[in-house]
């Protein structure tokens, strides 16, 4: 019986399961960016366009509209571009960054 008892924990410990956690580059943490268009230092209540462009591959990461929205990204390096086509007249400004702590903001003056 005490053999049996002794086989029998070393069962039920052998059973137990082992999870781990690996953060892979997919499960890095997302920071918030806030994108804002000025004109004259104010907001530029205009239809804006944004693209967000990672600088080290020149790949497109996302893009939004208003003249003032939000992404989430994980750290790193990257450009946006902001475009206003108004009245048949397009302005196009570009901002290259370093993401690196959450709620960051790009201002991005379109005059």
């Amino acid at each position: 019986m005490y053999i049996r008892g002794k086989l029998m924990r070393y069962l039920a410990v052998a059973w137990i399961p082992v999870i781990m956690v690996i953060n892979t580059p997919a499960q890095a943490q997302e920071l918030r960016l806030n994108l804002v268009a000025t004109f004259e230092d104010q907001p530029a209540m205009k239809d804006i366009s944004w693209t967000v462009y990672r600088t080290d591959s020149d790949k497109k990461v996302t893009s939004a509209k208003y003249h003032s929205t939000h992404v989430t990204l994980p750290a790193g390096d990257y450009r946006v571009v902001a475009t206003l086509t108004e009245n048949d007249k397009t302005v196009t400004r570009t901002r290259s960054f370093q993401l690196r702590t959450s709620d960051s903001r790009i201002i991005v003056p379109m005059d």
